[in-house]
């Protein structure tokens, strides 16, 4: 049963006002190797980076090396980098936070009418709390529209959502070493803000909503990190046989402070698929890259074989790429250029490809601003006799991004 428009509202708003009043939390950005930053252990509570709270030190090089500062500078962290803008100390083993996306966004389909529309993204309460060499964490939201493999509630919109929850063990004195289970994003790929790239999609991978539960073994030792998971399946989807299980896994090496090297690996095998409705095997796997070669500059790409066996209905070998350029000339303004290829090995599907351009601006301290401005160009399989085609589709998103 739907609320109506006022209680939606009114939720939203509470919960954006809520976030405002005490978040606490920052993205993995994986161009922080411009930094010399190859992993995410000192700066997030998340081992793999993209999702949880920040850690103390986080917070601190959020602010000096993040966002634009502006005038005389420090090279100490401003006080506004704590936790609610440094007014309300934390002890070091609580880490809470929160996360807010407000976004406008218009589509553009070849032949079919402008799409145009408002979208809250994210509304995400964090916690992540550390006792000794023990660890939980957890995340708690609201969501218009969409993310139901992540919902709490049950009704087609307005839901609670949770996008991961888990309890772990550092393994070490140094915390290199965690072992952990629950619901926790799959290890895979490069950790990207940008959720929608076709290498997150076609992988089911992304930081939004296709996390699973189950346990996984973190380590970081020099210059090697990586983590495998064991994959139970998604328990906020019913009933059991629509669950994916098997193996995730990724491994990074970073020979130098501006060069990380890694592949990655997926297989899970579920008894029905959410599509098809047939016992799905699921296999991705593929290196990825970033590099640095001057400060202003990270360059990184992804490549995936995706394979998919289909029972009574065929096999399917096809493949998601990108490349992203992030060029920052001043601190805090970021102008990117993404170009991705993708074909999900339909019998006589072209090849999809599409090229992203982007600004961010990192204007106040836990506050940026997005535009994205994509063409596509969708490859369309040969149907009933049809023969295969493009169509062109252009999309663009403008975004408000809180993450205190």
């Amino acid at each position: 049963m739907r609320a109506p428009r006022p209680i939606r509202w009114a939720v939203s708003l509470v919960a954006g006002l809520a976030l405002l009043l005490m978040a606490s939390r920052a993205h993995a950005y994986p161009w922080m190797i411009r930094h010399g930053y190859t992993g995410c252990t000192p700066c997030h509570t998340d081992p793999s980076g993209g999702a949880g709270a920040l850690t103390e030190y986080g917070r601190a090089q959020s602010d000096l090396l993040l966002r634009t500062r502006y005038g005389a500078t420090s090279e100490e962290a401003d006080r506004t980098a704590g936790f609610l803008w440094g007014l309300l100390p934390l002890p070091e083993e609580v880490r809470v936070g929160g996360d807010f996306r407000e976004a406008y966004f218009s589509n553009a389909v070849e032949g079919a009418p402008l799409q145009t529309k408002s979208i809250m993204m994210r509304a995400d309460l964090y916690g992540d709390f550390k006792i000794g060499r023990f660890r939980a964490a957890g995340s708690l939201g609201y969501v218009p529209q969409g993310d139901l493999t992540a919902s709490l509630t049950g009704s087609p919109s307005d839901n609670l959502i949770s996008r991961e929850h888990w309890v772990g063990v550092e393994l070490d004195d140094e915390g290199g070493w965690l072992l952990r289970a629950g619901r926790i994003t799959l290890p895979f790929g490069i950790r990207m803000i940008e959720h929608n790239l076709w290498a997150r999609t076609a992988t089911r991978t992304d930081i939004d909503a296709t996390q699973q539960y189950g346990a996984s073994l973190f380590f970081s030792r020099d210059k090697l990190r990586g983590e495998l998971m064991a994959i139970a399946g998604n328990f906020q989807v019913h009933p059991d046989d629509f669950r994916d299980r098997g193996l995730a896994m990724y491994v990074e090496y970073a020979p130098a402070t501006n060069l990380a090297v890694g592949v990655s690996g997926l297989g899970t095998r579920a008894t029905r698929d959410l599509v098809y409705a047939v016992t799905d095997y699921r296999y991705a796997t593929g290196p990825f890259v970033r590099y640095s070669p001057v400060q202003p500059l990270v360059l990184m790409a992804e490549a995936d074989w995706v394979y998919q066996s289909l029972t009574w209905n065929g096999h399917r070998s096809g493949y998601a790429a990108f490349a992203q350029g992030d060029l920052e000339p001043l601190q805090g303004l970021h102008f990117m250029l993404t170009g991705e290829a993708m074909n999900g090995g339909t019998s006589g599907e072209p090849a999809s490809l599409d090229a992203w351009a982007s600004a961010v601006w990192f204007c106040l301290p836990h506050v940026d601003l997005r535009l994205d401005g994509i063409y596509s160009s969708v490859g369309v399989p040969a149907i009933l006799g049809s023969p295969a085609s493009h169509t062109a589709v252009t999309t663009w998103l403008a975004q408000f991004h809180v993450f205190l």
